[in-house]
């Protein structure tokens, strides 16, 4: 039997990692470690953004209660001066018939209630300008031969904005022009009466 030779012997595989194989694994858990880092981090930023936008919205909603307290405190202390003004009002005309007095007394009363709301933005809606469906409300028309078709001949009641927003239309009533088939029914009459009264003579 033939001896083997070194050179006939099978070659084993080098099952050992080499530097080069070495420093990828190296490089690609560097890789993932600095990724995982990232990935904490921005999570990190997510929860404190999160946190800080839930205590931003607390603090609006408490601010805007708060507000919202003292205006409501600021009208209402503002109207126990007319309060006051209605009392003092009536002692002035308690027992007293003079009707100057009281309507002094309740005239004073309203100036000074209207001035309060006026501060908060409320004014008066103009009824001397035309008839305009978005400010008044014709609850009334009367048919005119004179004036201009929806001139306010009439406030019923008193409409109010507060800033550009009305709150309350004004009541009116408008002039609204005849129109010509009542006219010419109205000529055709007055003719007829005028032939009747010939025959009468």
């Amino acid at each position: 039997m033939p001896e083997e030779t070194e050179d006939s012997l099978p070659l084993e595989e080098d099952t050992q990692p080499t530097s080069s194989d070495a420093k990828e694994d190296a490089s690609v858990e560097g890789i993932l470690t600095a990724k995982d880092r990232q990935i904490q981090e921005l999570t990190d930023t997510l929860k404190r953004t999160q946190a800080e936008f839930e205590n931003y919205k607390k603090r609006v909603s408490r601010e805007w209660s708060e507000k919202s307290k003292h205006a409501g405190e600021r009208v209402v202390g503002d109207l126990l001066a007319v309060l006051d003004t209605f009392d003092k009002a009536l002692e002035r005309t308690d027992g007293a018939d003079d009707d100057a007095a009281q309507s002094n007394g309740l005239e004073g009363i309203h100036k000074q209630l209207f001035q309060i709301l006026q501060r908060t933005g409320l004014k008066e809606i103009d009824t001397r300008a035309p008839f305009d469906p978005f400010m008044h409300e014709a609850l009334m028309r009367e048919e005119r031969d004179d004036g201009d078709d929806g001139t306010i001949l009439e406030v019923f009641q008193k409409g109010y904005m507060m800033g550009a927003k009305v709150i309350r239309t004004a009541k009116v009533k408008v002039s609204a022009k005849k129109r010509d088939d009542d006219v010419e029914a109205g000529s055709v009459s007055n003719q007829h009466d005028d032939q009747h009264e010939e025959k009468n003579e």
